[in-house]
């Protein structure tokens, strides 16, 4: 295993803080335990700092300050004495598809990263096909990294051994990785474009916590008849409920296919419950529960939340949007450049919506593209 710095108590956070100031680069990565809660938590942060290694127990951290996830109103103040090194922009912040770990490190601790240089986004840029960390990592540094912790509830302590090595090299090879595709980016001139993707990156807002419309988005919940759906609302809640109780991922209480079905047969007795696949612990706590939630709901449905983000979408919108896809079709395949590096899908979702009138407004668009897209933008999108 790499020789590493392990920190599970505030005291021991002053010498991270002061080898990342002095490093000329710093690699950053986080760990969560989304599959194995209700309420994730980042369990986990590598560093390394120019070099050096460390890895912080969040955990251990949070358990200091008695912060709870489950009821938190306010970020964890475990790691305040990091807020301001890790928002420096003066050096690279190397980092590897960092949505996840923006958003956590933000949700969890009120942290914004500064810097951000990501390798994700340069391969994707690129067009390189695989742009996985471990594709990455054989691909320039002849190494196959091991798979075996990729499901590791990272909240369960004392940490495997195995799994601390899992980790651990997750921020080892990147700088050689950054280092390669920094070089790269800069040869095929996509240094303005992947720092946009790199500032969207750091800007990720964490999506998860519950919102009782987004059983809309369950694939088969539109299938449902109309009679069907106020059932499937009801469910989607309930199921909330007892996963919030267990501290468990609600999919591990029922699975979207599953609640589809309960939906559907609509059981109100224990054999249609068994044969609905309900798992038969789920069945003894919350058999007759849920039978008495489905008839109640069934004699007295509740009324729908709308439709999440619905609006109504004109031709005009139809027409820009055709008109867009084809033409960047066409420049990436005259350019032999990505999709993304001609026009980045939230530019063009910004174009379809609201034309091209005002070019300084649309996102992730840069002066680069205008520049070159300007005229083109307006053409298309008159």
């Amino acid at each position: 295993m790499p020789q590493h710095t392990w920190i599970d108590t505030a005291a021991g956070l002053p010498p991270l803080i002061a080898a990342i100031d002095a490093a000329p680069w710093t690699v950053l990565d986080t760990e969560g335990n989304s599959m194995h809660v209700y309420r994730e938590r980042t369990c986990l942060l590598q560093v390394n700092a120019g070099g050096e290694l460390f890895v912080v127990d969040t955990v251990a951290l949070i358990a200091e300050t008695g912060w709870e996830p489950l009821t938190a109103t306010a970020p964890c103040h475990a790691l305040d004495g990091l807020h301001a090194t890790l928002a420096r922009t003066n050096r690279p912040l190397w980092i590897h598809g960092g949505e996840y770990d923006c958003a956590s490190l933000r949700r969890d601790f009120g942290i914004h990263l500064g810097g951000v240089w990501d390798t994700q986004q340069a391969a994707s840029l690129l067009g390189w096909e695989k742009t996985g960390y471990g594709a990455l990592v054989e691909k320039i540094c002849a190494v196959t990294l091991a798979k075996a912790y990729t499901h590791y509830d990272w909240g369960i302590r004392p940490l495997d051994p195995g799994a601390l090595e899992y980790a651990i090299d997750d921020v080892v090879h990147l700088p050689q990785v950054a280092e390669h595709l920094t070089a790269a980016i800069a040869e095929a001139d996509l240094v303005e474009e992947h720092a946009i993707a790199s500032l969207a990156v750091t800007a990720s807002g964490w999506n998860g916590g519950f919102d009782p419309a987004d059983w809309w988005r369950m694939k088969g919940a539109r299938e449902l008849g109309r009679d069907r759906l106020p059932l499937l609302h009801t469910l989607y809640a309930w199921r909330d409920g007892v996963a919030k109780a267990a501290n468990q991922p609600p999919g591990r209480i029922v699975n979207g296919e599953a609640l589809i079905a309960l939906a559907r047969v609509a059981p109100t007795n224990f054999q249609l419950l068994k044969r609905s696949g309900m798992r038969s612990w789920l069945l003894s706590a919350h058999g007759e529960e849920l039978m008495e939630l489905i008839k109640t709901t069934l004699a007295n449905p509740p009324e729908l939340p709308p439709y999440p983000n619905h609006r109504e979408v004109d031709d005009a919108e139809v027409r820009r949007e055709r008109r867009l896809k084809d033409w960047r079709m066409s420049e990436s395949t005259n350019r032999k450049a990505t999709l993304q590096v001609v026009l980045p899908a939230k530019s063009l979702e910004h174009l379809k919506r609201y034309g091209a009138s005002d070019l300084t407004q649309v996102p992730q668009l840069g002066p680069k593209r205008m520049a070159r897209y300007g005229d083109k933008l307006r053409e298309l999108c008159s």
